[in-house]
């Protein structure tokens, strides 16, 4: 029989039942893989050797 003193779970995120949506692992990866997305590439230029002679 169902237990009425627990509370209901359902992620508002995935839809799964066994989980808040605070506790989503499917959000906290989406989440991840969007952060890695947004951070700048780093763009290496040639070596100049005339950029930093003192001549």
């Amino acid at each position: 029989m169902l237990n009425p003193d627990t509370p209901a779970k359902c992620c508002s995120y995935c839809g799964g039942r066994d989980h808040d949506f605070e506790e989503c692992p499917k959000r906290k990866a989406d989440a991840e893989k969007e952060k890695v997305e947004r951070e700048p590439a780093v763009i290496r230029l040639p070596y100049s050797r005339h950029a930093s002679s003192n001549q």
